[in-house]
């Protein structure tokens, strides 16, 4: 992978400007983009000493393989900037490489066919100021993913949406009918003693200050 050096026609300017730290694997991709990048001016190029510390850091690549999303870890793991994040530019993923990008901080995908350098300034921006671009295929990959990590390793750990319990979630949804400490004891066949301890813990540790406020965020969650 080699990285682009800073145009001497255009040295950093003022620090509002997102440093973009790029790494080219696909040299006609880059020909193409990095002229018009590096005239844009709410960027500027980053040097290759500068790369760790640079707000984005660009990847440009014709194809991702295995040697690609070990480079994209191997960037994040150098990077000292810890808000640093990653735009990929690159032909059509495979699925399996998925998980390896996201781990390493991609967070802007664009496809390298016909990408224009303005869509690449916006994902730049975007990355820096906390933001995702991403294809709506990926943003559903995401949400699947999302989902299964819910609904099968918390149900494995006996956990539910927002860290809860299956039983603490039992004790909710009763709460949130209006049922008081001993209908909800009756209904689950335990102990008020029990019913008031568990609602004391969950409050405990999701620093909840009340009944009223753990059904809203169990609620919010979609735990109930």
């Amino acid at each position: 992978m080699s990285t682009c050096t800073v145009s001497e026609a255009h040295p950093y300017r003022s620090h509002d400007r997102v440093s973009v730290a790029v790494h080219v694997h696909d040299r006609r991709v880059a020909d193409d983009l990095l002229p018009a990048l590096n005239t844009a001016p709410e960027l500027r190029i980053a040097a290759p000493a500068d790369s760790a510390v640079a707000d984005v850091a660009l990847v440009l690549t014709e194809l991702v393989t295995d040697t690609v999303t070990d480079a994209l870890t191997a960037l994040s793991e150098r990077a000292t900037n810890p808000a640093q994040r990653t735009v990929l530019i690159a032909g059509p993923l495979r699925e399996r490489h998925l998980p390896q990008i996201f781990a390493a901080g991609v967070v802007a995908i664009l496809p390298r066919k016909d990408v224009l350098p303005r869509q690449v300034a916006h994902a730049l921006i975007a990355a820096a100021h906390g933001r995702a671009v991403l294809p709506d295929k990926l943003t559903r990959w995401l949400a699947d993913e999302i989902r299964f990590l819910q609904t099968n390793l918390l149900a494995s750990q006996g956990l539910a949406a927002g860290g809860l319990t299956t039983r603490e979630v039992d004790v909710l949804k009763l709460v949130a009918q209006g049922d008081d400490t001993a209908q909800i004891a009756r209904q689950l066949n335990y102990s008020e003693r029990t019913i008031k301890k568990i609602t004391q813990e969950l409050m405990s540790r999701l620093k909840l200050r009340n009944r009223a406020h753990a059904v809203s965020y169990a609620l919010r969650v979609g735990a109930i």
